[in-house]
């Protein structure tokens, strides 16, 4: 058995208090338990985005040449930090902390793009995982949270990122059990098995299960159908078995089930996940299938934004 790093170790939360983001702390609490002395820190982020700027413009003479350099404008600025992202964050810290989190836990405000600060932060400091709502207004930078999180999936790299589901199911016993693992073959997809399976030992006194799941798309079996079926069922059954052979390596011998279906590849995903009560989804990012000529990017983009009460994890490898 091969023990594999755990693949969390610093964690970056955007946090704006709407319950989307409140789910995405719990989500980061259990992780960062798991990871034990993995998980080096934990960082509560608040961005000053472009729609307080338009609250407060108003307030501010616009024949300076810098704003940041105008009185009134700091002012503004002070009294709206230290009055309301400052308690945000701290909020948040307490309730990482009562959830038990032992990890060092820091706040930041920075000014800017929201989705661009994400990932400048990200990759400047090497945070290993970005934890975030899926949508849902902020109060107080009044910005959709979904548009952020799109965004933010789009520009990532070399992270990975957890979206947190839109209704959390409380559930005993293993917290992110059932995973739900889509494959295509590609190495970013073979990456988030890797990460599966990491996950998976890290859980192991809980028991957790994962489910390798490979989707045949139905518009290439119409386009083959002159040939049959069988040439994609065994593309499908090679993929399976070379995730099957992570796990196996991984010493997770009795965890996992395989299932093979046809369909439309993000519709199938979204229905086998809420059925079967999954609530975590870890699947790559893109990556070109070798049959299906399918960039998963789209299909991730598509199960992000529709599955309703499973997280979703993307693995940009």
């Amino acid at each position: 058995m091969t023990l594999l790093p755990y693949p969390i170790t610093k964690i970056l939360l955007p946090y704006d208090g709407s319950q989307s983001a409140r789910n995405a702390l719990e989500l980061a609490a259990q992780l960062s338990i798991a990871g034990k002395e993995a998980v080096k820190g934990l960082t509560l982020l608040q961005i000053i985005g472009g729609s307080y700027l338009a609250r407060h413009i108003h307030n501010v003479d616009l024949r300076v040449t810098r704003m940041d350099k105008d009185k009134d404008w700091q002012r503004i600025r002070k009294r709206y930090v230290e009055g309301e992202v400052l308690p945000l964050l701290e909020e948040g810290k307490k309730i990482l902390q009562s959830l038990g989190v032992q990890a060092p836990i820091e706040v930041r405000i920075v000014e800017g793009k929201v989705s661009d600060e994400i990932i400048r932060l990200a990759q400047e400091e090497a945070f290993s995982t970005i934890i975030m709502g899926r949508r849902g207004l902020s109060p107080l930078q009044a910005m959709l949270l979904g548009s952020v999180t799109r965004s933010v999936l789009s520009l990532a790299q070399g992270v990975t990122v957890y979206v947190a589901a839109q209704e959390a199911t409380p559930r005993a016993g293993c917290p992110i059990s059932p995973m739900l693992l889509p494959l295509d073959g590609s190495e970013s997809s073979l990456a988030a098995v890797r990460q599966a399976a990491a996950l998976a030992q890290a859980f192991r006194p809980m028991a957790p299960s994962l489910t390798l799941f490979h989707v045949i798309d139905i518009a290439l079996m119409g386009m083959k159908i002159h040939e049959g079926p069988n040439a994609l069922v065994e593309e499908g059954e090679k993929i399976l078995a070379v995730a099957r052979g992570i796990l196996q390596e991984a010493g997770l011998e009795g965890c996992w089930e395989e299932k093979l279906v046809s369909g439309q590849p993000a519709q199938a995903i979204v229905q086998q996940a809420e059925e079967g009560g999954y609530p975590l989804i870890l699947m790559g990012s893109r990556g070109l299938s070798g049959l299906a000529k399918l960039l998963i990017g789209s299909v991730t983009n598509s199960v992000v934004h529709t599955v309703f009460r499973a997280a979703v994890a993307v693995v940009y490898d």
